[in-house]
């Protein structure tokens, strides 16, 4: 069946979930001491496992596939998102520090500051407001492409 990308990209975080929690499941289940009853059938259930990352598998490589003509706004976005998060640790700190030269002489040094604070604020504004951007182009780009998967996790 035909599904969009976006609801492609929810459908690969459930099925990655439930591969998870199956594997939780095999976990606690697998040893088991003779006199408890194990509440799942491990075996089968690794089976399901491997048939779910299967479709995991395809999954991805079709969300990938559908992608390439978004790589560049999916690295734009990467790249905007890893800036803003280095400028909201850049030290704008301004501020005069005193060295002991003696017992009873300092010396102030004023701290360089290249970006102000405001300066810094302001970039951070423009960066936003690509990833803003961005995020919004990705957004009709996955609700308008569209691909072809049937979902294990769909009951028919």
């Amino acid at each position: 069946m035909k599904i969009r990308l976006a609801q492609a990209l929810k459908e690969k975080n459930r099925l990655a979930s439930e591969v998870e929690r199956l594997w939780g499941l095999i976990i606690r289940e697998n040893s088991k001491r003779e006199d408890l009853t194990s509440v799942i059938d491990v075996a089968k259930t690794y089976e399901l496992v491997q048939f779910y990352t299967e479709k995991l598998i395809e999954l991805k490589t079709k969300i990938g596939l559908a992608n390439a003509g978004n790589l560049q706004r999916i690295y734009r976005m990467d790249e905007c998102k890893s800036q803003l998060s280095k400028l909201d640790i850049v030290n704008t700190d301004d501020s005069t520090d005193l060295q002991r030269l003696t017992d009873t002489q300092y010396r102030e040094l004023k701290r360089k500051v290249v970006f102000s604070e405001s300066q810094i604020l302001a970039m951070r504004e423009e960066l936003q407001q690509e990833c803003n951007r961005l995020q919004d182009e990705m957004d009709e780009f996955n609700a308008t492409t569209t691909i072809e998967f049937d979902s294990p996790l769909v009951k028919k």
